[in-house]
């Protein structure tokens, strides 16, 4: 992939749902009753992952960020 924004973005995108679903999996386990991740909390992890990625890469963290709105998956 060319765009490394881009990129990040949906690495984000997959880990999250991979998190999502290892949790999941665990807590059905180790619980009577599991709390499990809901899919539609999947974009707001993937948002806070790609968030921390990419103050990570860009240094220093002072870079301010808009709120996601729903129309972001336009």
């Amino acid at each position: 992939m060319q765009d490394p924004f881009k990129e990040l973005m949906f690495r984000s995108f997959k880990d999250a749902m991979d998190l999502a679903d290892d949790y999941n999996r665990w807590a059905g386990e180790s619980f009577d009753e599991p709390l499990s991740v809901q899919a539609n909390a999947i974009p707001q992890m993937a948002m806070m992952l790609y968030r921390c990625r990419l103050q990570a890469r860009l240094g220093e963290g002072s870079i301010d960020f808009p709120e996601a709105d729903e129309r972001m998956f336009d």
